[in-house]
């Protein structure tokens, strides 16, 4: 630490340790994929309503989420997950039937248990965090993701599409 710190308090910004880049690292990724994942399903969906939740996952959130965490990693002079180039675009709404290949059930199912996977990578990252604006940028990822889980879930109430647990 300088004289100038000691004086006015200021401490030198702490480097990235490895488990936060680790963790914006995975879940980058993982909303990488999520957003090919989506892309099909909103290819695959039939339901109106899922749809335009399907839709609302990738403008609100994976998008947001993949440009946050970009700009934070790029201001640290980190390489970021490369983005899928998004071909498959052109195959929502076009040329296969809805449902040809997954009902609108089971993309619901299937979209509840990745945002489940999501929080918990998200409360993972959180744990590895120890920087202020780390633990922030997660957080409000983790808080976004959530709100996108507590829709879903609704969701499938209203669809009579929730799969209970197995009771004890």
């Amino acid at each position: 630490m300088d004289l100038t710190s000691l004086l006015t308090g200021q401490q030198p910004k702490d480097k990235m340790n490895w488990g936060e880049a680790l963790s914006l690292w995975n879940i980058g990724r993982f909303k990488n994929i999520g957003l090919t994942i989506t892309e099909f399903f909103l290819a695959q969906a039939k339901d109106v309503e899922l749809k335009k939740s399907l839709n609302l996952g990738v403008e609100m959130l994976i998008i947001p989420h993949i440009e946050k965490i970009q700009v934070f990693m790029h201001k640290e002079g980190l390489e970021v997950p490369a983005v899928p180039q998004r071909k498959n675009l052109d195959i929502i709404g076009k040329n296969d039937e809805p449902n040809t290949y997954i009902q609108d059930d089971e993309i619901a199912n299937t979209v509840k248990d990745i945002y489940k996977f999501g929080l918990s990578l998200d409360m993972n990252g959180l744990s590895e965090s120890t920087r202020d604006d780390i633990r922030e940028l997660i957080w409000e990822i983790l808080s976004d993701d959530y709100k996108g889980y507590d829709a879903m879930i609704k969701l499938h109430r209203k669809k009579n599409w929730l799969i209970p647990p197995p009771t004890v």
